[in-house]
């Protein structure tokens, strides 16, 4: 059952974060299924484990990517309105770096990914840990890149990934469930309103190209004249 009518009659069970799930360092096919939220419900920002990420992407092009990851546990990115009269060419994305750098906390992760195009939910990804000082000297030398605060909690069987943009993709909020299996029999919350695993313009590599700020009014044309839609799988 993946279609969120089926997940109606089911209570969301806010269960805590999801700092232990014991994700391989070296994965290499991830299942996933994405939504587009319009707004994160405060029960879910409330109850969640929150990090900071700040990602650039040193090559992308027909959903390959190569992408270095900073992540800060416990820290979350502050998010002032962006001006395209100044904020062009990542200068947005270093300032907020350079805040969260100087933000107490448990202190910045840095990896380096891999990443084939995705297939049916289905994405190729090798990951590995970089020393965290080459991964922020690498995002300072960077132009694409993409800021998020990320929520991640167990609701019912499954962990949720919300993902919260700023910058040029202000506004934009995805939903992302993973397992190491096919996404199937999905309890899909009601503020999900619409999947877009297959949409290749909610891959963080084609935002850090084409930001959400230049299409978000197109999409929810789109949206609004064709529905919702939910693989059935």
């Amino acid at each position: 059952m993946g279609r969120r009518e089926g997940a109606r009659g089911r209570a969301l069970g806010y269960t805590g974060g999801m700092s232990d799930v014991p994700f391989g360092e070296d994965f290499e096919f991830e299942f996933e299924r994405k939504f587009f939220v319009r707004e994160l419900p405060a029960d879910v920002v409330a109850h969640a484990d929150v990090e900071a990420i700040v990602q650039a992407y040193l090559f992308a092009r027909d959903g390959y990517a190569v992408r270095v990851r900073l992540r800060f546990p416990g820290l979350r990115a502050e998010f002032p309105p962006f001006d395209e009269r100044v904020d062009f060419q990542g200068a947005y994305e270093r300032r907020v770096l350079a805040d969260l750098l100087a933000q107490p906390g448990d202190g910045v992760r840095a990896a380096i990914s891999v990443k084939s195009p995705i297939v049916t939910a289905e994405r190729y990804e090798f990951e590995k840990e970089i020393d965290p000082d080459v991964g922020v000297q690498i995002l300072r030398r960077c132009s694409r890149i993409v800021l998020k605060n990320r929520h991640s909690i167990w609701l019912g069987e499954d962990g949720w990934e919300f993902d919260v943009f700023g910058g040029q993709n202000a506004g934009l909020v995805v939903a992302e469930c993973e397992r190491l299996q096919p996404v199937v029999a999905l309890d899909i919350p009601r503020f999900c309103l619409t999947e877009v695993s297959g949409d290749v313009r909610f891959t963080n590599d084609s935002l850090s190209k084409e930001p959400w700020l230049g299409w978000c009014d197109a999409f929810e044309r789109e949206l609004e004249a064709s529905g919702p839609f939910f693989l059935d799988m």
